[in-house]
């Protein structure tokens, strides 16, 4: 007889995947089954394959200040011993790892890249994070820069109290680069409008970043510590994110973990206060004692056999936002080098541009 109790996890994204891993690393009480209700590994962090591309969908850097996070990237792929294609062309010095794996000869390796961040704006390309130099200016044009400039001392003098995103952003940067760079972006994104999204929101993503920030940023000597939003390097699996979840999903199976994909969890019945079985699409009843759910907050509260009735109306009535991504195959992308970096046959290496 089976004495291992059992835990469900819904999800076979970061979050869900993660937990399996870890539960079946630290512990071998538990048998783990992991529901996923599409074909695909990852989620949203997934990395799509079509051909011989592989198309990223998020989860687009890797960097964390938290070293028990970068233990665990590093536990699944080491980082790269040796440059890899384009660093040898590009001449770029690195520090490789002592002993880590040839990128040019190895899969399961994570790559050190650099940085490379433009805002397409007024037809310009805008290095991000901002660099004080003469382009930047040509590209603003004088009244711009003006009005920038008075913008941003304004607002170091008169700070606004910190109601909205709004005002956090206006009090780092001015209301001419908020307007910029920030307000439809941010609106664009989230689908709400800054002055009605907390200024904790910034704080979060944003975190130390301000426009005299920047400004010191480019007087830092190369390797000082920077604000997260201002690194310059990051880590980035051989294949794209994906493949770190898929490495992953095939380590869950190694320790026994058991993934079933095309699985979707549907109700979650509940006895003395405790999760007692959770029913699949199928109609199948899997018994457990213990769940970790990744399912959008909506989902999961509209799945319990017994929930309060304002519950469920907050949890319904929850807004998602929804993306596209659309990937292009072109023989070659056609934008010329504006910085003076190394480039390949004057191409830019962009990471990301923002339009």
């Amino acid at each position: 007889m089976d004495a291992k109790k059992t835990a469900v996890i819904v999800g076979a994204g970061p979050a869900g995947l993660t937990a399996a891993f870890e539960l079946l690393k630290r512990s071998g009480a538990w048998r783990v089954i992991v529901l996923e209700e599409t074909q695909e590994i990852g989620g949203i962090a997934r990395t799509a394959v079509h051909g011989k591309c592989r198309i990223d969908i998020g989860g687009h850097r890797f960097f964390s200040k938290s070293q028990e996070v970068n233990r665990l990237w590093a536990e699944l792929m080491p980082l790269q011993g040796k440059p890899a294609w384009d660093d040898i062309r590009l001449a770029r010095n690195k520090d490789f790892a002592e002993g880590g794996p040839d990128p040019e000869k190895e899969d399961r390796v994570m790559l050190l890249r650099d940085r490379v961040s433009r805002i397409f704006y007024l037809r310009h390309f805008f290095d991000y994070p901002i660099a004080l130099k003469l382009q930047t200016f040509l590209n603003m044009g004088l009244w711009r820069t003006w009005c920038a400039g008075w913008s941003y001392l304004r607002a170091a003098i008169f700070k606004r109290e910190e109601k909205s995103l709004e005002d956090f952003y206006i009090n780092r940067f001015g209301k001419v680069l908020y307007a910029m760079f920030f307000e439809d972006y941010t609106e664009k994104l989230w689908g709400v409008h800054p002055s009605k999204i907390s200024p904790e929101w910034g704080a979060q993503r944003v975190k130390g970043l301000s426009l005299i920030k920047a400004v010191l940023n480019v007087l830092k000597p190369k390797g000082a510590k920077r604000e997260t939003s201002l690194i310059e390097s990051f880590l980035y699996p051989k294949k794209g994110p994906g493949q770190l979840w898929e490495i992953m999903a095939d380590e869950i199976r190694a320790r026994g973990g058991e993934i079933r994909m095309g699985t979707q969890a549907v109700r979650l019945e509940t006895k003395d206060g405790a999760i007692a079985s959770v029913t699949a699409a199928s109609g199948e009843r899997i018994p457990c004692d213990a769940l970790f759910s990744s399912m959008p907050i909506r989902d999961l509260v509209a799945a319990f056999d017994k929930v309060p009735a304002p519950v469920a109306e907050v949890a319904s009535a929850l807004p998602y936002r929804d993306f596209i991504t659309v990937g292009l195959l072109v023989d070659r992308l056609a934008i010329r080098n504006q910085t003076p970096i190394r480039t390949l046959n004057n191409i830019v290496p962009d990471t990301w541009i923002y339009i």
